[in-house]
């Protein structure tokens, strides 16, 4: 099999190779110079390329008339990443795939088109506002007279809770968009209704509109109500054996949104609230793997994500053995600064040695990277962790935040 692979990601690209599929990989100049990308591992691909970027569509134009120049048919495209995904269809389209579809990139990339596509649907999610940059006053006008304040403000295209605010009156709001339209270019933001409650993320594989896998995780707070990247910043997989009822509830929402969204041969990321009131209420999807350490949640208890996912496309239905975790409950955490700057120091991997119940340790931003903004995603030391219960995962979060945050010293 002949497979283009969109964006960098080593555990992904390993996999696919191990199974002997073909490989085209484009990846762009940011990833070359920030991901570490390994050269004996590109000595394994057919053929490579870096671009300018996966917004560029007359770079990808000219790359799809490379790649048929080439003789070889692609019969399968795997995007990556959030940033990947309206290259890639574009890219699919010009090389005669059916997926990943044009219009599917939209829906999973534009929150706008995606909120609107749920309630079409009929599936519980917040209300919302479309705004531009264009039309400041009268986008903070709509969003006043429709939702009231507080809101949430996010860009329509966005990756996660990146450049993500709560907004608590008209002026804050003003002066969102005012920053936002400060470059050159219209932008597109849209307003929220904040929803309140739990946050859980669901994770899957689908094949021919089945579940091959599927894992339920609370957040162990709700990703807005993250005030520092360091702190309360992870989530727990919880197990089906202890929470039936949860997944039962999860597959049937899942059902209903895989058919509002045509799902039926992805990996998906779902968020969902759990409100006061005990419904759940869609948030986001995205046909990708999660970020920060969620894949290698799965570890434990069968293998990472990716190499489930990849199992799933290639290994013509075979089944990954399961395995015999020592803990019930598996999850990550993410340890970073409370401030911007440099890395000077950090926490060392003796000093997570003495945790006996970390299972993984990767560090997304080692000493010497440079942190120019705060917010959620700032992933720096990600630790994959197992507890006995979710009240224990929680205690030993807290006790390696306490432990080993003082150990990150930052400078300019």
């Amino acid at each position: 099999m002949n497979v283009l692979v969109c964006r960098w990601d080593r555990v992904t690209l390993e996999a696919v190779l191990d199974r002997g599929a073909r490989v085209t990989l484009v990846f762009d100049e940011w990833e070359a110079a920030n991901r570490g990308v390994d050269q004996k591992l590109l000595d394994r691909v057919d053929n490579y390329y870096v671009i300018r970027s996966f917004d560029a569509l007359d770079e990808l134009a000219q790359l799809a008339v490379d790649i048929r120049s080439t003789g070889v048919k692609i019969d399968r495209l795997l995007s990556l990443s959030e940033f990947s995904q309206f290259g890639a269809a574009y890219l699919a389209q010009l090389l005669g795939l059916a997926l990943p579809a044009v219009e599917t990139s939209v829906l999973m990339r534009d929150k706008r088109a995606m909120k609107d596509r749920a309630r079409q649907a009929g599936i519980p999610c917040a209300r919302f506002v479309s705004m531009s940059t264009r039309d400041i006053e009268g986008a903070v006008r709509r969003a006043e007279q429709e939702l009231g304040f507080p809101v949430v403000v996010k860009p329509a295209a966005g990756l996660g809770s990146v450049d993500t605010s709560k907004v608590e009156d008209a002026e804050q709001l003003t002066a969102v968009l005012q920053e936002a339209g400060s470059g050159a270019g219209v932008r597109f933001l849209m307003a929220e209704e904040v929803v309140n409650g739990d946050e859980f993320h669901v994770d899957a594989v689908w094949a021919d509109g089945k579940a091959k896998v599927f894992g339920v995780s609370r957040y162990l707070r709700p990703r807005m109500a993250v005030t520092t990247p360091g702190h309360d910043n992870g989530s727990i997989l919880l197990p089906r054996e202890h929470e039936a009822a949860l997944y039962e509830e999860m597959e049937n929402l899942h059902e209903r949104i895989n058919l509002a969204f045509d799902i039926t041969d992805e990996i998906t990321h779902l968020e969902v609230f759990r409100r006061a009131d005990g419904e759940l209420w869609f948030s986001e999807i995205a046909t990708r793997f999660a970020g920060a350490a969620v894949p290698e949640s799965f570890g434990p208890r069968a293998a990472d994500l990716r190499e489930l996912w990849i199992e799933t496309v290639l290994g013509e239905g075979r089944e990954l053995p399961a395995k015999t975790s020592p803990y019930p409950y598996v999850g990550w955490i993410n340890l970073a600064p409370a401030e911007a700057g440099r890395i000077l120091e950090e926490p060392s991997d003796e000093s997570i040695s003495r945790f006996p119940y970390v299972l993984k340790t990767f560090r997304s931003r080692p000493a010497g990277s440079e942190i120019e903004e705060l917010h959620p995603s700032v992933w720096c030391l990600l630790l994959v962790i197992g507890a006995d219960s979710e009240a224990q995962f929680r205690e030993r979060a807290a006790e390696l935040e306490a432990a080993l945050l003082p150990a990150y010293v930052m400078g300019k």
